[in-house]
Formats: structure tokens, sequence, C-alpha cells
């Protein structure tokens, strides 16, 4: 997964949001084997981190989408986010956790802010 031209910070974002609508989906009702869930340090942007730290950090799905809409995330239309289905996004929390190794070994950059 090596690129010449560095992500843009928005994309990274983007993908991030989509994997982070599919474990607020799919994270309360244990469809995660152990250890599928990508780390919180796997999301590269402030944002997901917030997002994912309220949607794990939760008892529930209810009270994960309370803690959201609580938050004020630059870049970040929290009620668009909730209303999205993540059904279709299955394959975006693995693309975080390889981006997120390919950014640590260097192999992949993301425009500077």
């Amino acid at each position: 997964m090596s690129s010449s031209r560095p992500l843009k910070r928005v994309d990274v974002l983007r993908h991030e949001l989509k994997a982070l609508r599919y474990i607020l989906e799919n994270f309360h009702t244990q469809k995660f084997a152990p250890g599928a869930i990508p780390p919180a340090e796997d999301f590269i942007s402030p944002q997901g981190r917030e997002i994912y730290d309220a949607i794990v950090g939760a008892p529930n799905r209810e009270a994960a989408e309370t803690a959201l809409k609580h938050l004020d995330l630059e870049d970040v239309d929290i009620g668009s986010f909730l209303r999205l289905s993540g059904e279709h996004y299955y394959s975006y929390p693995d693309l975080v956790r390889q981006r997120a190794a390919a950014i640590r070994s260097g192999a992949l950059k993301v425009e500077a802010a």
C-alpha cells in the first residue's frame, strides 16, 4: 500500500467515518470477533479518535448515539453521520488498520495540515 502522493486529510477522515459508522452499527451487538475492531491509535484524525472513544466507551448503542450527539467536531456533521446506515462499510475497519500501519511504517504519507 504505497503511494507517491500523500493522502488528503479529508480522505482519511471520510474513510474513518465510514469505518466508525460500521463500528457503531455492529459494536454493541457483539458482531465483531475479538481483535477485529481497529484500536483507537489506528484512527489518524482527532475527530475519528473522539468518535471511536464515544462508541466503544458507551455501554450500548443508544448511549453511544447520545454521546455522539453532544460532540462538536470540526468537519463532521454528527446528524448526518447518525442518519447513515453502516451496513455497507464492512471493509472500512480493515482499511483504517492497514492505512495506519502504512503511515506508521512510512510507506504512506498524509498531507500536512
